[in-house]
């Protein structure tokens, strides 16, 4: 069953099903709009969106997309619906919707968000366990929800886990950091690009949002062409172990739009074994070192805020500063809505 069947739309927006590629760059300036609307200022280029759909897994776009247009024609936004099963046998139905602001009320997400519930009750049905996952910018873990998170609680999803949005405003007075003994940077071939990315989700086993990767994953990954510029990485190796690394990369047509001179220094992990040894620090200011070289101004990343590592301890203690909170909400599925 579609997607656009669950859905008991308000007046003035309508659904139809994703025709395909060409759906794409109006998705796309949904996606952007919405982002914007959540205090969130990286734009993903079209040719990123392309590389994300052809490497989709869990959700089939002929069934699991619906795209809004209003009653004149409008685009008003999509919503995606998609799975995904962590290693402690928890599926998670994503609830994922980037409507436009001009046409994100109450009464379309009212709507939207039980639809897609009904619409994923079948595949939550047929896990072990299941539950809704959705994301909501929040004001911080100790304030009350507002928005869109105001709207999750009232459909009986609960915050679970917290995210954070760091600014390094400047990229003055970075400091030199040593490796440890033993531990060095490459600089990365083509051949280990992959294996790179395979030693990243590892890196991530355990953690509550953690799943076995498919190949269409890590070609995600790999594939990315904002991420192409591989000589901006800094990966830490021990003999043939990659033992941290931070990827960062720099997004032209973003800077661009936005007129600032920003690098992101993201995709930041240390292997389980070789934690707390000042690795991901060290790396993560060779990082800033790196996009300042490049002429960049400032530096963003996202942490998880309850990483056991206590990576956000070390990413302020570097000089990043706290832009925004992010909450992930979920709701145990019991029944279908």
């Amino acid at each position: 069953m579609h997607l656009i069947d669950s859905l008991d739309l308000p007046s003035g927006i309508v659904a139809r099903p994703y025709r395909g590629v060409d759906d794409l760059a109006e998705m796309l300036e949904s996606l952007r709009s919405y982002r914007a609307l959540h205090r969130d200022d990286e734009m993903p280029t079209l040719e990123q969106m392309h590389n994300s759909y052809a490497h989709l897994t869990d959700c089939d776009p002929d069934v699991d997309i619906a795209v809004f247009e209003t009653d004149t024609g409008e685009p008003a936004g999509y919503a995606r619906a998609s799975h995904e099963d962590a290693e402690n046998s928890t599926r998670d139905c994503i609830v994922f919707a980037p409507i436009r602001p001009p046409y994100l009320t109450r009464p379309l997400f009212d709507s939207i968000v039980p639809g897609m519930e009904r619409h994923m009750a079948p595949r939550a049905a047929a896990a072990p366990s299941a539950r809704y996952r959705a994301y909501s910018l929040h004001p911080g873990p100790d304030q009350p929800p507002l928005g869109e998170a105001e709207w999750l609680e009232a459909h009986a999803y609960t915050a679970t886990e917290w995210g954070a949005a760091l600014l390094r405003p400047h990229l003055d007075d970075i400091p030199e950091l040593p490796l440890p003994d033993g531990v060095e940077v490459r600089p990365v071939t083509p051949d280990q690009v992959r294996h790179i990315w395979e030693e990243h989700w590892e890196a991530f086993r355990g953690e509550w949002d953690f799943k076995e990767a498919t190949d269409d994953d890590i070609d995600e990954h790999v594939d990315d062409p904002v991420m192409h510029d591989t000589s901006l990485w800094k990966v830490a190796w021990a003999g043939d172990q990659v033992v941290g690394q931070v990827k960062s990369f720099i997004n032209d047509e973003e800077n661009e739009a936005r007129g600032y001179r920003r690098g992101y220094t993201e995709f930041i992990s240390t292997h389980r074994d070789w934690r707390n040894r000042g690795i991901a620090r060290a790396l993560l200011a060779m990082s800033l070192r790196e996009v300042r070289d490049r002429g960049m101004t400032e530096a963003m990343l996202g942490v998880d805020t309850n990483n056991p590592g206590g990576a956000f301890q070390v990413y302020t203690g570097l000089g990043f500063q706290l832009q925004k909170y992010d909450a992930v909400y979920t709701k145990p599925y019991a029944s279908a809505p």
